[in-house]
């Protein structure tokens, strides 16, 4: 019989929010970390376009891989399937980080940086009446 080892896989999630994300840690079995790693990207609600979208890997034993399975059938954000899941689901606000540089917008003249400023306020005027 091959070599299989557990492994706790920290990976960051999307679908939080421009620019953030969750750390959740994914209980896998695999023959190295390596694989460990490739297995978790390939799943849904990870950040596949990041370089660094696994942030760790480490060995677990067997206990500890059926204690974390658990937690994580458990998790409200693996559980949910849509959008609508997501906005009911109780998500701990102080565990989203901000990944993403907030690039400055630049603009070629003064007339397009009035006219984008002033699109931006109609925006939240809206917002504001409804």
């Amino acid at each position: 019989m091959e070599n299989v080892n557990y492994y706790l896989v920290y990976a960051k999630c999307g679908h939080v929010g421009k620019g953030n994300y969750l750390e959740i840690a994914f209980p896998v079995y695999a023959k190295t970390a390596h694989d460990a790693a490739q297995l978790v990207l390939k799943k849904p609600k990870v950040k596949k376009h990041l370089k660094n979208a696994i942030t760790s890997v480490e060995e677990i034993d067997c206990e500890k891989y059926f204690d974390e399975l658990e937690a994580f059938k458990n998790n409200d954000y693996i559980k949910a399937h849509s959008k609508r899941d997501l906005v009911y689901c109780e998500l701990d606000i102080n565990h989203l980080e901000s990944n993403f540089k907030r690039y400055k917008t630049s603009f070629a003249s003064r007339i397009e940086r009035v006219n984008y400023i002033l699109r931006k306020n109609r925006i939240k005027e809206l917002q504001e009446l409804c």
